[in-house]
């Protein structure tokens, strides 16, 4: 079904193109690919692609093209019986040919065609010489080298060399396969089931012969089905199942009428006559081989012809009716001997000898009947046989080793292509593999443009708050901590709270400068923190005498921090500061600020009075300094003892 579906696609194409009347090189191409889909299908058809094809190639002077439309008309005109115009079509060919000599692809034409037309009239000695020829110039392994071969091989077994036929059609066949060419294979097959056939074989051409017929139909060759049916048709005949043949021959004869097929018609009606023959029913036997007689004259076949007549006379020797002379045997013998039909040749001989001994001379009828036995023995003897069947193994053989060789390289390119398809999922594994790392660094540098953007903005709001917070809330609390002092210096009764204001205003103040230095992101680094708490430290400890110094590890400077982290502990340091500086009544403070594990630790050490952890009650102040260290998720630790000092140890995660 999906064959039928692709064969009608093609020729609907090959219609489409045709149909726009380009008048170019593709319509000629078109047309005559058209003559050829229907040349096995429907003649009249094909043969009206055909003269479409010669019209068009003539006025475009095309002769390679011509050429070919000439062919095809030559077959087509054969086929039905018109050898006049046959001839006529051939001779133009032959014209063209001539014309123009190193137009190698035009002679091939002309050999090909001049050899399958005197072929097909039964003038085997003249065809072969042509098909030889072509053979020579036919140096490509294309299929019109393997078709030529086959033509070689159908004209030996015309001419009774069965050896030269099954030889030539094995390598055809050889050919057909290796270009997977399956109408050549249809045709081979069936060419060397008549090998067989001839020399007996029966199965093993009944074989053939149903493999010939398997392609046909699946190719759909209407007409190579009729030589496919004869052929099983005679095989059944010489295993003497009557009835089963005469059914493949009339399927055969039916199919021929159809087609209007004159030559193919006159054969399968011989060979129902030969058949009626073998039945017993000799009447109808003669009828039908004279049917036949009158449609191969129709068809200007003399061999057939020479054949059809030399089986009446046969029939007539048997029935004792011996109206035929032996003009007419000589004469039958003599067509046979010029075709170069030995097969005909020595059916005649029995013919000759059979007549002769009918009338008593003995002497010319064993003449004849050794004439006979010697060119059946050249024929069928056992040594051809055995030679047909060498060749037959040797192609068994190679094709056997052929497909041991196509398997090795279908199992290499299978091996190739597992490789490759491993070597694509590897690059697909690596694609995707890098896919997802450039995903996520693209994912990753997102994240980071927008915490970069979002630190930025967030750097800038911390600006616009740190000047805010400066500019207006910073001296508007200057203004009030100024006027309350100056309304101070002129207060009566007012003054105790005027002092007040001025102290809240002045802390205020401090505690607002913490905030918007805590906020300033020019203050992130650790460098930054350090110059405020050693401002810090001198403004409280440098007033009351007290020696301070800082130790900061290397590396330690260029840390930064959040404005979180800075706010809290450097609140811390200044707790530590006020401490030491209001109740350790040392004068000696040591700071240091180095990394350790991850952490950042800030120590406070005095050497002042000290005083007893167990005794001594936690003020707000440390409380305070607890509470921050906890926010910042750190930890504070104090230790003292009287008369040693006091040392507080702030450890803050920076990682």
């Amino acid at each position: 079904m999906h064959l039928l579906l692709a064969q009608n696609s093609v020729t609907d194409s090959l219609q489409r193109i045709v149909a726009q009347h380009r008048r170019d090189t593709i319509e000629m191409n078109a047309l005559l690919d058209l003559t050829f889909e229907f040349l096995r299908k429907d003649a009249e058809k094909g043969k009206s692609y055909a003269y479409q094809a010669m019209t068009l190639a003539r006025s475009k002077q095309n002769n390679r093209k011509l050429a070919g439309a000439y062919g095809y008309m030559v077959t087509l005109h054969q086929n039905s019986g018109r050898m006049d115009s046959a001839a006529y079509y051939l001779d133009e060919l032959g014209t063209l040919a001539k014309a123009d000599p190193s137009a190698t692809k035009i002679k091939i034409a002309y050999g090909q065609i001049a050899g399958l037309f005197y072929k097909n009239q039964g003038e085997y000695r003249k065809a072969l010489p042509f098909m030889l020829d072509n053979l020579h110039l036919l140096t490509t392994e294309n299929e019109s080298r393997a078709g030529q071969l086959l033509n070689i091989g159908n004209t030996y077994f015309d001419l009774g060399e069965y050896k030269h036929a099954v030889n030539y059609h094995l390598q055809s066949l050889t050919l057909f396969d290796k270009l997977r060419s399956k109408r050549g294979q249809s045709f081979c097959l069936q060419s060397l089931g008549n090998d067989f056939l001839n020399l007996k074989q029966f199965e093993q051409a009944k074989k053939y012969f149903e493999q010939s017929f398997n392609l046909k139909k699946e190719l759909q060759d209407k007409r190579g089905t009729i030589t496919a049916f004869t052929g099983i048709a005679d095989v059944y005949k010489e295993l003497q199942k009557f009835e089963t043949s005469e059914q493949y021959y009339n399927q055969a004869l039916q199919i021929s009428r159809e087609m209007n097929l004159i030559k193919e018609e006159a054969r399968c009606q011989f060979q129902l006559g030969m058949l009626y023959g073998r039945m017993g029913n000799g009447l109808k036997g003669r009828e039908t081989i004279a049917q036949s007689l009158l449609l191969s004259r129709k068809a200007g076949d003399s061999t057939m012809t020479a054949k059809i007549r030399s089986e009446l006379n046969g029939l007539r020797l048997m029935e004792k009716k011996e109206r035929e002379t032996e003009t007419t045997f000589i004469s039958n013998l003599n067509t046979f001997i010029n075709s170069g039909d030995r097969a005909g040749e020595a059916l005649e001989y029995s013919r000759l000898s059979e007549y002769h001994a009918s009338r008593k001379q003995f002497d010319k009828a064993l003449y004849y009947l050794k004439k006979h036995e010697q060119l059946k023995d050249s024929i069928e003897g056992s040594s051809v046989l055995l030679q047909m069947k060498q060749l037959e193994e040797q192609y068994k053989s190679e094709k056997k080793e052929k497909e041991i060789e196509l398997l090795k390289k279908e199992q290499a390119l299978n091996d190739a292509e597992l490789r490759q398809q491993r070597a694509n999922q590897t690059i697909l594994g690596i694609a995707l593999l890098s896919a997802m790392v450039i995903g996520l660094l693209l994912i990753n540098r997102y994240r980071i443009m927008n915490r970069t953007k979002r630190q930025l903005e967030l750097e800038r709001m911390r600006q616009g708050i740190a000047r805010d917070l400066h500019d207006d809330i910073g001296s508007t609390l200057s203004s009030i901590n100024i006027m309350s002092q100056l309304a101070l210096n002129e207060s009566g009764e007012a003054g105790h709270q005027l002092k007040k204001i001025v102290s809240q205003s002045a802390h205020m103040m401090e505690t607002m400068s913490d905030i918007v230095w805590s906020i300033n992101p020019g203050n992130d680094s650790v460098e930054q923190m350090i110059n405020k708490m050693k401002e810090f430290a001198g403004e409280i400890l440098e007033p009351k005498d007290i020696d301070y110094h800082f130790d900061v590890d290397a590396g330690t400077s260029a840390m930064t921090l959040t404005a979180e982290k800075r706010k809290n502990l450097f609140l811390i340091f200044k707790e530590a500061i006020n401490n030491a500086a209001k109740h350790s009544e040392g004068n000696k403070v040591d700071i240091l600020l180095n990394r350790e594990n991850g952490s950042l630790h800030l120590t406070v050490r005095d050497n002042g009075k000290g005083f007893e952890p167990s005794v001594t009650k936690s003020g707000n102040g440390l409380k305070n300094m607890e509470a921050r260290a906890a926010a910042l998720q750190g930890s504070l630790t104090r230790k003292s003892k009287p008369q040693t000092g006091t040392e507080i140890v702030v450890k803050v995660p920076i990682t």
